[in-house]
């Protein structure tokens, strides 16, 4: 890592704090911002970036993502640092990089890798032995995953460098798997949970900053309230926050008929009775409405909005520090996707071995009814009408042999073939297998409703990665488009073309709030004396460019980021610094 001075003159300096933008220069020196001024600076910096018609602002704060469990496989983290995130919080939905123990819980980055050593039809254990999972890793990246606790984590990190700034917490999932192994599916016992709190005691002096929990995820969707709530505490004596994942899905896993989700709310207030009782800030991870509205209805679910933020106000104003963070791709939001209409039917595509195979396979009536009665009976979790009874309208059709079915949704040619839509869906594959599809929806006026909201973050809950990822079997997913796009979408709709933030607000939403929130000293401000967190940008044209045909594709707009004063986006192209550091707890 190189550092040199840079000079960043005549631009729209935003600072972070949401005060109005002017006019200026910044010079960095040493990685520190050592004058910010409206008059022109004199000084031969190594560094120049004409700014003129450009925007500089702090660095973007991802308040929710998983870079940390991908960060030794893409040090650079170009999908990353190419949007303007210079800092990410990792350890988020209870899954941390460690502590681990003999077992290993489930990174999506690695699900090939567990599906080689431990074939499944219906999605994928949560644990593997770590030792069967290092002779495949072994193979696969000419390493093991060999240490233990988090601490020894970081220090890999650090070793092999990184671009972006790191921001731990511990995951209670991993915890909690570290202590009760493959035996998760139950209550602790006082004792497992006392070895719990030793864990989580040992993560937070090892720079954690906060503990996070999955709700909805194996295994701590089988822990009960004392548990998380003593796990919690550990980590309040270290000033940590809490970060959940709350309970909204219910279990990811099998949902047979007559077997109902659980009321969303009731996880919101999880969370905020753990802040009630600890004391401690609360971040709630990807809120969303919590009242389900049907059949949909716009003014019925603005209500459901307003009743949904209802929640977050009451539990502030009773002096409780509780925020939240959004995705901003609406209707693609998750870690993966895969264009491939195919995708509904995966666990078919692994049995019969391709597409091809799968298109023939479906011409067998007994294997179509099998699929069929497997389907309702609820053993796909991913695909499953009894949760989504609207599947059949979330897709269109965009590539297709068959003319007839461009552009139309499975609904709309089960309505023209007069067939029942499972049938149709496996009609068109059996033209195609090919056949692509994306998701459509006009909802994405509730996510502006959410971005209005002051204690509102940015969390594009995804993995570090480059435009070269893609999952080894068919039918191929690709990293989400907020993997590459998040933050350019967010100040394209929220500022640009709907108006719902000025662009000082918006910049200040990801950058300066979560600072604070996440205790980061001297990040998220433009300021003498902070730290060269810079991303300058074209606000004019900063927007996402990916999309769900290939979401692998960098924004437009982001011009340069500095990352601790070292200049990490050049003209929008990566220049391989690896200047990122691990944000220890202070």
């Amino acid at each position: 890592m190189v550092e040199t001075d840079i000079l960043i003159k005549d631009g729209l300096i935003v600072d972070g704090t949401g005060s109005k933008g002017f006019q200026g220069s910044i010079l960095v020196t040493s990685g520190t911002i050592t004058e910010i001024s409206k008059e022109p600076i004199e000084h031969d910096a190594e560094t120049v970036i004409d700014a003129s018609g450009l925007v500089a602002a702090p660095g973007f704060i991802d308040v929710h993502n998983h870079g940390d469990l991908s960060i030794l496989y893409y040090p650079r983290a170009d999908s990353f640092v190419r949007q303007g995130i210079t800092t990410f919080v990792g350890g988020q939905c209870g899954n941390s990089p460690g502590p681990f123990g003999e077992w290993i819980g489930l990174p999506w980055l690695l699900r090939d890798l567990y599906l080689d050593i431990s074939p499944k039809m219906y999605g994928t254990d949560w644990l593997k032995p770590r030792d069967k999972i290092n002779v495949r890793h072994q193979e696969l990246y000419g390493w093991e995953i060999d240490w233990k606790t988090l601490g020894e984590f970081f220090e890999r990190v650090e070793e092999k460098g990184l671009s972006p700034n790191f921001v731990p917490l511990v995951g209670h999932g991993d915890v909690r798997s570290l202590v009760m192994g493959p035996d998760f599916e139950r209550y602790a016992t006082d004792d497992e949970v006392n070895e719990m709190l030793f864990h989580i005691e040992q993560a937070m002096k090892d720079g954690c900053v906060g503990i996070s929990v999955g709700r909805d995820y194996d295994p701590g969707i089988w822990a009960d309230y004392d548990e998380i709530l003593a796990c919690a505490k550990v980590a309040a004596r270290f000033g940590g926050i809490y970060a959940s994942h709350s309970l909204r899905t219910g279990h990811r896993k099998p949902r047979r008929p007559g077997e109902f989700p659980p009321i969303k709310t009731k996880g919101v207030l999880e969370a905020i009775r753990i802040g009630r009782e600890t004391g401690m800030p609360v971040q709630i991870s990807h809120l969303n409405v919590t009242y389900d509205v049907r059949p949909e209805s716009k003014g019925m679910t603005e209500v459901a909005i307003k009743e949904t933020l209802r929640i977050i106000d009451e539990a502030n104003l009773e002096g409780i520090d509780v925020s939240f963070d959004t995705i901003p791709h609406h209707l693609t939001g998750g870690i993966s996707t895969s264009p491939w209409l195919a995708s509904s039917l995966e666990p078919w595509v692994r049995l019969t071995g391709s597409l091809e195979q799968l298109a023939f396979a479906l011409r067998m009536p007994d294997f179509r009814e099998e699929i069929k009665e497997s389907i309702w009976s609820g053993k796909n979790y991913y695909f499953n009408p009894n949760i989504t009874p609207n599947w059949a309208s979330s897709r269109t059709i965009v590539e297709c042999k068959e003319e007839n079915f461009m552009n139309k949704t499975i609904k709309a040619i089960s309505e023209e073939l007069e067939a029942e839509e499972l049938n149709t869906l496996m009609e068109v594959l059996m033209v195609d297998p090919y056949t692509k599809a994306i998701r459509t929806g006009d909802d994405d006026w509730i996510k502006l409703e959410f971005y209005k909201h002051p204690k509102m973050m940015v969390g594009v809950d995804t993995f570090a990665v480059d435009e070269t990822r893609e999952g080894r079997r068919m039918p191929v997913s690709y990293p989400n488009q907020n993997s590459f796009n998040g933050f350019p979408r967010f100040l394209r709709r929220a500022v640009r073309e709907t108006q719902t933030l000025t662009l000082e607000a918006a910049v200040r939403q990801i950058t300066s709030f979560p600072a604070r929130k996440f205790k980061l000293k001297n990040r998220g401000v433009l300021k003498h004396g902070a730290c060269a967190d810079i991303v300058v940008m074209n606000a004019e044209t900063v927007k996402d460019v990916g999309t769900q045909l290939e979401p692998r594709l960098y924004p437009d707009g982001i011009e340069h980021v500095i990352i601790n004063g070292v200049q990490v986006v050049k003209n929008s192209k990566h220049t391989g610094a690896l200047p990122g550091k691990i944000l220890y707890r202070e």
